[in-house]
């Protein structure tokens, strides 16, 4: 099958059957899969998926709220969701970063990227809750400064996206981006410690 007429998969073929020429035209898949073809990830058969990262949030807080008098019963539970959501993902992918029934892809929003990325989010709770309220060797320093200016970090982060430290040419691949991502975080961070020391917080 050529990748002219495969641009966004089984979503990209709904949306373009369903919406016509009126979805977006410009998506990053164009490049990586050599395609012409325009492509919306958040379209129709997209949003399906995008409900369900939402709802592995709800669930999370569910969890934290209905199991505030137990830290014990807490934690065992994140784990278990952490654990269930990465089986799940493993099994649609097989395993694989391209292979599978369901590959893992952020372009198409895929199930098998859902719980992945779930199952990483539901460890890092896991992990803080751990560190923060069960053992209370860690204060949460320097996220709990960093997450006292949101707002400032957020405008701020956008406005300057482009301009070093917090971006600089580099080849279009997962690594050097990743290290420009965690780079650019940092520096934000330091941004939010900085503006917590000087006791400036900046709200609407």
């Amino acid at each position: 099958v050529s990748t002219q007429s495969t641009g966004g998969g089984i979503a990209g073929y709904i949306d373009r059957l369903v919406f016509g020429a009126h979805i977006y035209q410009h998506p990053t898949c164009k490049a990586m899969y050599k395609t012409t073809q325009a492509y919306d990830p958040e379209g129709l058969l997209g949003s399906l998926t995008s409900i369900l990262t939402v709802y592995t949030g709800v669930l999370a807080g569910h969890v934290v709220v209905t199991c505030k008098s137990s830290r014990v019963g807490l934690l065992l539970r994140m784990i278990i969701l952490t654990l269930c959501s990465l089986i799940i993902g493993l099994v649609l992918c097989k395993g694989s970063l391209t292979e599978g029934w369901i590959p893992i892809n952020k372009n198409l929003w895929t199930p098998s990227f859902v719980m992945i990325t779930s199952s990483s989010a539901y460890g890092m709770l896991a992990l803080c809750y751990f560190l923060v309220d069960f053992t209370k060797v860690w204060a949460n320093n320097p996220f709990r400064a960093a997450g006292k200016n949101p707002l400032f970090l957020y405008v701020g982060s956008s406005v300057l996206y482009h301009f070093f430290p917090f971006n600089w040419a580099t080849e279009n691949e997962h690594g050097p981006l990743m290290l420009q991502a965690i780079v650019g975080t940092l520096c934000w961070i330091l941004v939010g410690v900085y503006l917590d020391c000087k006791k400036k917080y900046y709200k609407l």
